[in-house]
């Protein structure tokens, strides 16, 4: 883990740049590749999403995203000021797959859940692309204008945000685009 971004006038979100390097995101990667499983898409008929997702329990990869996330915790209390919870090991993380060859991309949505007991408060992108892709831009709604967020283009980059902020992945046009995703959640807002 090293340098870390955040443009201070945005509210939004934090950035991580080089939060894992070109092996660790490779490993990470080979290890998703043998280890999650496909999600079922027509488990909900609004999904805006098109490419493909898998999922991971957090058990399963925590002793190579960890430390990281432990990081990530600390900085959604501290610079957030949000009430988190620490994620369980039965806790489900999504691989997503963006590939060029289906023009793959994800429409504006929100991150929330719908539970009595609980608050997705922030959202978390790994980028565990390994080589470059073109379009799959990460965008956020903030304004009436969509603002691009180009450092977390890079491998190995990771970006926190507030899960309530309108969010896309624009189509990619030329690569594959990966990224891995923990909702980090907390007591109800109040």
């Amino acid at each position: 883990m090293s340098d870390f971004w955040q443009d201070s006038y945005q509210w939004s979100h934090f950035g991580f740049n080089k939060a894992f390097d070109s092996e660790q995101v490779k490993e990470i990667n080979e290890f998703l590749d043998d280890n999650s499983v496909a999600y079922d898409k027509g488990a909900n008929p609004d999904y805006k999403k098109i490419s493909t997702i898998k999922h991971i329990q957090f058990k399963k990869i925590k002793h190579l995203i960890e430390p990281f996330i432990s990081k990530a915790v600390g900085i959604a209390e501290r610079g957030f000021g949000y009430n988190v919870y620490y994620p369980h090991d039965d806790w489900g993380l999504n691989y997503n797959v963006y590939d060029s060859e289906s023009n793959d991309s994800y429409d504006w949505h929100t991150d929330y859940s719908n539970r009595a007991t609980f608050d997705t408060k922030l959202t978390l992108l790994i980028n565990l692309s390994e080589e470059p892709y073109e379009g799959g831009k990460f965008e956020l709604k903030t304004s009436n204008q969509p603002t691009s967020v180009p450092e977390y283009s890079n491998s190995g980059s990771a970006l926190m945000f507030k899960s309530h902020i309108l969010h896309r992945v624009t189509p990619v046009t030329s690569g594959i685009r990966k990224s891995l995703t923990l909702f980090i959640i907390g007591p109800k807002f109040q």
